[in-house]
Order: C-alpha cells, then sequence, then structure tokens
C-alpha cells in the first residue's frame, strides 16, 4: 500500500493538524481540484493507509518480548517501549509519533477522497460506490490505530476515557482547533463508517485486491471492531461474513508454507504474506526495520522473543504441560534462530528498497497481514465464548488448532481437555509452593496462563479457561505483529519486565509489573501522545 508520489497533500495536512505550525504553510492545501474523475479518485485511495505502522511499538510493549542484557544489542527506541516509558527516540518511522502522524495523514487522504466523491455527484455510479466504502473503512482502520495506541482500552465502566479527535470531513482551516472527546465516542464513529462502507464496497475496482480493504479484509475488521467494542453478536456475524460457507478454506495453508526451508527464514515470511494465500485478506508494506528483527539476522536482540518466553508461554512448550493445546514439536511453523537467541515465527520478512543503487542507500521495508482468515476465525470463536456458546466455539477452535498442529500432535479440544489443561497451569509468577520463599525465582511459575482482570464479568471455570485457551491462540498466530499488546489491554494481563540470564536462559529478576487488579488500570498501556500535539493544546494521556 505504498502512497502515490503525486499525492502530497496529507503530508501538509499532518503537520497542521494538532500542531501549531505558522510557518509551514502560507495557506491551507486543497487539491480536491485535482481529483475530477473517478478513476483519480480510485488511484488516490492508496494514500488513505498508513505507511509508518503501529507492530512494533506494540510488540515491544506487550509481553512477547524479555530482557537478554545490555551485552546485546538494540536501541533506544526499543528500550523506551519495553521499560514503558515516554518514547523519545523520534528518528526512526516506528515511534509513536511517526504512527501518529501517518495515521491522520491516512485520515486526510480518506476524508480527501470522499470530498471528491461528494463533488463528482457522490455515489452516482458503482465505482465511486465502491470508492466511497473504502474510504470510510480507511477512515475507520486508521482511528482504530489512533485509539488503540494512544488511549486506554474501549470499558464501559470508564466513559470518559480520553479519545483521539475523529476526523470526519477535509480539512479547510489554518491551525483547527480538536478536542480528544472519549474512547466510546470514537468507537461509535468508528461503528458508524463501517456499518456505512462495507455494504458499498466492491472488488471488482481493484486491480490487487490485497492491497486494499476488499470485502472480505473490511469484514474481518469489523469483527475486531466489534469485539474490542464488546458486542459479540456483531462481532460474530461479520467474521462469518469474511469466511462464508467454508471457513477452513479460508485459513493459511501451512503445509505449503511447512515446505520452505527455515533459512533463510525471510524466503518463508514473504511466502507467509503472500497474496496467493486464500487465508491473506489484506497485506500492507510499511517503512519498518521488524524484519531485522523478527527474522534470522543477529542484530538488535536484547529485547527479543528468546527461549526463556517460548519454552514456558508459546511456541517452545512441553506436550505434557501444554496439551492439548500444541506441543514442542507438533507446530507446522516453529522455527528458531540459535545465534541470536530467538525463537520467531515467520511472519514479517526483510525488504530493502533502494533510492540509490550507487551509493547502495535506501529504505528498510516490511509486509504485514493486517486481516486474514485465521483472524477472523479465532475473533469468532472468542465471542462465541463470550456468549458461553461453547460447542460454537469448540468448532472454530478445534478447526483454527487442526490447522496448525501437524497431525500426529493434534488432539480434539473439548470443554473437559481444556479445562484439565487451564487446572494444571499456575498463574504467571505465582509460588509453585507456597512454602518456599516466593522471592526464589527458579520455584516461580510462568506459562501462558495469565490472571484476566478485563472490564466485563467472566465466570470462573469453563468460560475462563476457554478464554485462556483462545488468548493462547491468538498468542501464537499474532506472534510479532502486535495484536498481543491489544489483547493484554483488553483483559487487563498482568505483564512483567524480566532479565534473563543470556547464557542459561533462567529468569534472574523482574524489574517492572503492570497490573490492573483491584480496578486501577494501569495508564502506561496507552502510549503518550506526541510532545507537539500536546503543545499544541490535546490533553495529555495521565501518568
Amino acid at each position: 500500500m505504498k502512497k502515490s508520489i503525486f499525492y502530497t497533500f496529507g503530508l501538509a495536512l499532518a503537520a497542521i493538524a494538532f500542531a501549531s505550525c505558522d510557518d509551514f504553510l502560507d495557506k491551507m492545501p486543497d487539491s480536491r481540484a485535482e481529483l475530477d474523475t473517478e478513476e483519480k479518485v480510485v488511484k488516490m485511495l492508496v494514500s488513505a493507509y498508513p505507511d509508518n505502522t503501529y507492530n512494533m511499538c506494540a510488540e515491544f510493549s506487550s509481553d512477547n518480548v524479555d530482557d537478554y542484557g545490555s551485552i546485546k544489542s538494540y536501541n533506544q527506541l526499543q528500550e523506551e517501549l519495553y521499560n514503558w516509558q515516554e518514547v523519545s527516540s523520534v528518528e526512526t518511522n516506528e515511534n509513536p509519533n511517526a504512527v501518529w502522524g501517518d495515521a491522520y495523514t491516512a485520515i486526510a487522504a480518506a476524508n480527501q477522497a470522499l470530498a471528491a466523491i461528494e463533488e463528482l455527484g457522490g455515489d452516482k455510479t458503482a465505482k465511486l460506490q465502491a470508492a466511497k466504502g473504502e474510504a470510510l473503512i480507511c477512515r475507520a482502520y486508521a482511528h482504530w490505530v489512533l485509539v488503540n495506541m494512544f488511549c486506554m482500552h474501549y470499558n464501559t465502566n470508564h466513559p470518559d476515557d480520553l479519545g483521539v479527535p475523529y476526523m470526519e470531513h477535509a480539512e479547510t482551516e489554518l491551525n483547527p482547533k480538536y478536542s480528544r472527546g472519549t474512547v466510546a465516542g470514537v468507537y461509535e464513529k468508528m461503528i458508524e463508517d463501517i456499518e456505512t462502507g462495507i455494504p458499498l464496497i466492491d472488488d471488482a475496482i481493484y486491480s490487487a485486491p490485497k492491497y486494499h480493504f476488499n470485502y472480505k479484509a473490511a469484514c474481518c475488521f469489523a469483527s475486531r471492531v466489534f469485539l474490542f467494542h464488546e458486542d459479540w453478536d456483531n462481532a460474530i456475524k461479520y467474521a462469518s461474513m469474511a469466511l462464508g460457507s467454508d471457513p477452513k478454506s479460508q485459513l493459511r495453508d501451512l503445509d505449503y508454507l511447512a515446505a520452505f526451508p527455515r533459512n533463510p527464514l525471510n524466503d518463508i515470511s514473504k511466502a507467509y504474506n503472500s497474496t496467493s494465500l486464500k487465508a491473506n485478506y489484506l497485506i500492507s508494506t510499511g517503512l519498518s526495520n521488524a524484519g531485522a528483527i523478527f527474522c534470522n539476522y543477529g542484530s538488535q536482540n536484547r529485547y527479543t522473543h528468546g527461549k526463556s518466553i517460548a519454552a514456558y508461554e508459546t511456541i517452545e512448550t512441553s506436550a505434557t504441560t501444554m496439551s492439548p493445546l500444541g506441543s514442542k514439536y507438533g507446530w507446522k511453523l516453529r522455527t528458531w534462530v540459535y545465534g541470536s537467541g530467538r525463537y520467531l515465527l515467520p511472519r514479517v520478512p526483510y525488504l530493502f528498497e533502494y533510492s540509490d543503487p550507487v551509493q547502495a542507500i535506501g529504505f528498510t521495508h516490511s509486509l504485514f497481514v493486517v486481516a486474514s482468515g485465521d483472524e477472523a476465525l479465532l475473533n469468532r470463536a472468542e465471542a462465541y465464548i463470550m456468549k458461553k456458546d461453547y460447542p460454537a466455539a469448540l468448532a472454530d477452535m478445534n478447526m483454527w488448532a487442526q490447522n496448525q498442529l501437524t497431525a500426529s500432535y493434534y488432539k480434539e479440544l473439548t470443554e473437559e481437555s481444556i479445562n484439565k489443561w487451564a487446572d494444571a497451569l499456575g498463574y504467571d509468577m505465582t509460588p509453585k509452593d507456597p512454602e518456599k520463599p516466593e522471592d526464589d525465582l527458579k520455584n516461580m511459575y510462568r506459562t501462558a496462563k495469565k490472571k484476566l482482570n478485563p472490564g466485563f464479568v467472566i465466570d470462573p471455570g469453563t468460560q475462563e479457561n476457554m478464554i485462556h485457551a483462545i488468548l493462547f491462540m491468538r498468542r501464537i498466530e499474532f506472534m510479532h505483529l502486535g495484536m498481543r499488546w491489544f489483547d493484554t489491554r483488553r483483559y487487563g494481563i498482568t505483564l512483567y519486565r524480566r532479565l534473563i540470564d543470556q547464557d542459561e536462559d533462567t529468569l534472574v529478576k523482574v524489574t517492572d509489573t503492570m497490573t490492573d487488579e483491584g480496578g486501577n488500570r494501569d495508564p502506561r498501556r496507552c502510549l503518550q501522545l506526541p510532545p507537539d500535539v500536546i503543545a499544541a493544546g490535546l490533553t495529555a494521556n495521565p501518568r
């Protein structure tokens, strides 16, 4: 989704939105006169997708990484994100300032397209109607990124949580004033855009539909929004619309991917993001160094998904402790990188685009799956669990597990087996033996089972245990993509910052904890707004 170079007004809009840059422009840019045909509007919509992705900010904020000590290489941004600190590193495409600015640039492009469509007669043609649908979904998506990165998670118990300004029109003023509104208000407007936009979408207008919000991608995204909004019925509805009558056919072809050699990991990571895979509904290209960090390269490996997490919580857990949800050798796409101490899954490739081949300089890119059949299935399963429709949830969970695991390791999931699995696990960082000192770190559990403190009610027993199972599945499915951060926010999962002995992969000490226990949500669960945005008058996030 690389932006067209002829369309640059969005950068100007991003600069004046929420920043007082009086010397930046002498007058408001207005490119609507250029968008005088439906073909120009459709082409311009490539600018409505952010280039600066949230994935790195989210992944390094989550519990998918541990600290392996200062002898390992890292950069300042990773250190600040990992430690939930205010980010001062601004010279990257993946810092919070870049995520904020580029999201609003994408919104400005979507709004400019909507304004142009209106001037061209609204939705009088099928192509303009479809372009309107795409623009509305793009606008909702960019706001989803903003509200989930820079605000507390949606919670009905906290209706006054600060949101982000929801931009619904092309700006015509210089230095306009904005207010943040509420998280609930942002969700209301996102849902309005989604419900208006999806019926208008027509995949026929795209030459490369998987780089646009096509119908399946839009429905999958809608299921995510409704899941986060705690609207279980609509989460199920839109996930089902994405999956169609044969959900199994919409899952990633892991047998095909498993045939790729693991070295270099970059090759299988590229294939994972292929447009030929039916599971990939929407693929994003981003200015990102994620491929260098989450592929088999030796740099920047201090904060990483290493053996300590893999062995206790994710892809390297033993068959005895994790059965029936996988095993040490059961995953079709299990891999690790010995030299750097990383235990990785093929998700994000390293791509380099030369701007000057002679000087050998250019830009680092990566690919990210934004919406997929696998996500739609897990969204639906979680919503079924919340409705206590366990047979329907188990059908989806078994479909996912059977696709992920080799035939010899797959075991059918039942209420009984999931309860047995969850009941056998201690919570993370609780003593295995209460009679031994709690500060004996070698005596602490480190497991896939995390204490849950959501804003909604969960019944103990089967419902809670099935949530532990679906969160484990989601953690595997979205490894290295950042979604785990949002899941820990949604469920108020306690996070630990752990220093790991880099030679023995043993826990040395816990350096920090993020917890929502007692109803007091940790304010560090959202990023701080960019400094220039705060200076321009928007209320900062509490700290």
